[in-house]
């Protein structure tokens, strides 16, 4: 059995819980799918380093943003809920 990083975890998870989201018609969680997803990868990983947690709230800041501009909805309540999990 391959391990799997935190990074395609993370993204494994986006793309579960996108598909779920889109099913239901709820702008609103895809608020809730980021700090969601976050939780879960902390849960999985729980030794990351400081640099990993800052290269993952990175990477999860860069792909709100991108899905902001996509839909032209303001996601800065997720983007905060991930900067609170994950440390200012």
């Amino acid at each position: 059995m391959s391990t799997i990083s935190p990074g395609a975890f993370l993204q494994q998870r986006i793309t579960e819980m996108s598909r779920k989201v889109a099913k239901s018609n709820n702008a609103a969680g895809y608020v809730a799918m980021w700090p969601e997803a976050v939780k879960e990868v902390l849960a999985k990983f729980p030794n990351l380093s400081p640099a990993e947690k800052m290269a993952l709230r990175s990477n999860v800041e860069g792909q709100i943003h991108s899905m902001g501009a996509r839909t032209h909805q303001d996601f800065t309540a997720a983007l905060q809920a991930v900067a609170r999990i994950l440390g200012s």
